[in-house]
């Protein structure tokens, strides 16, 4: 990088060529890149009004700023569009605000976690983010590119690639992207980020890092009370016990069960304390299983350790389709507690 924080400039000739020279430099994420020309990074930074200079953060474990040149570029490479950029720089903002050198260690960290975009407000129907079916596939321009977008920054700036400070001992699709709005819409609460003190005109990103995803099918059930117990035995029963009661979780509660939910009269924080109360395993068990150390002793049988820290680190998000009745499950990893910020859309 020059000492005027501007990036270099390489000729060359031909889309194909600048593809092939996008991955001899390791630029990509074992996918094609788009090219990022002068002229789509200058539309990116154009569109938020940021000089290409400008430093948007610091990470001083790894002595590296982020210039708004470096995050367009990147952006672009990911294929967003400008109206998008302004949801990964607050990705971004929001991990330099939490603690800069998280951004480190949410890729160093062994146990391979993702990062977590969950939008809220106007901003959803503007960049047609995807909110509802289908919402962690492939083929949603907006949800794949802004998580990939981000994942690139932290590999080109950052050097978090794999095999070098990417320490994933199995890796994770998470690192290609968890980037997707709330439903607010069919919510039988309000949205997220209301619950976190926004309101409701005003758009956010939540960000976190998480672990792989997990499915949870409550296909029978008809009481809230049997999607609630489905949702903390499977809870009690992540194979990383290693976190609980150390760890927030995101509950993407699906259409037919937040409906469910909505409709037999249960609001957020009621879930939560019924669903915290029973997502635990004993201290026995956890040894047992290797997810506790220490020698047994006799009171490990009847002490408790709770899967979430406490009833509010349950976060419960209402999203997905209407085709099934299922929900998905993250914990919260805690290099990146949920942190929600404002999006600053130009």
């Amino acid at each position: 990088m020059s000492t005027d924080n501007r990036a270099p400039i390489h000729e060359i000739i031909g889309d194909l060529d600048a593809i092939e020279e996008c991955y001899q430099r390791g630029w990509t994420d074992g996918l094609p890149v788009v090219p990022p020309t002068v002229e789509k990074v200058t539309a990116m930074l154009e569109h938020t009004g940021l000089q290409a200079g400008q430093v948007l953060g610091e990470v001083p474990v790894r002595r590296r700023t982020l210039t708004a040149e470096q995050a367009a570029a990147n952006a672009v490479m990911a294929g967003c569009l400008p109206v998008y950029f302004p949801v990964v720089l607050a990705t971004m903002k929001a991990l330099f605000d939490y603690d800069p050198n998280c951004i480190h260690e949410a890729s160093a960290a062994t146990n391979s976690p993702g990062i977590l975009i969950l939008v809220n407000g106007p901003i959803r129907s503007k960049i047609e983010l995807n909110c509802t079916g289908n919402l962690f596939s492939p083929g949603h321009r907006a949800n794949s590119t802004i998580g990939r977008a981000v994942r690139l920054i932290l590999m080109n700036v950052f050097e978090q690639r794999p095999n070098v400070l990417d320490c994933g001992c199995m890796g994770s699709l998470t690192k290609f992207g968890v980037c997707f709005g709330e439903d607010e819409e069919h919510s039988p609460w309000e949205p997220f980020h209301v619950s976190r003190g926004f309101k409701a005109e005003q758009s956010t990103v939540t960000v976190a890092t998480i672990q792989d995803p997990e499915i949870l099918g409550n296909r029978y059930g008809v009481t809230a009370e049997s999607v609630m117990d489905a949702t903390a035995d499977a809870m009690a029963t992540h194979g990383l016990g290693i976190y609980f009661n150390d760890s927030p979780w995101f509950w993407v509660a699906g259409h037919w069960h937040a409906e469910m939910l909505g409709r037999q009269g249960w609001n957020r924080s009621a879930i939560q304390q019924y669903v915290w109360e029973r997502a635990w395993r004993s201290q026995a068990e956890l040894k047992r299983l290797g997810a506790a150390n220490g020698a047994f002793i006799p009171e490990d049988e009847s002490t408790r350790v709770y899967a979430a820290p406490r009833p509010e680190d349950i976060f419960i998000v209402k999203a997905g389709g209407d085709s099934g009745i299922y929900s998905e499950l993250m914990m919260n990893y805690h290099g990146v507690t949920a942190v929600t910020t404002l999006i600053n859309e130009a």
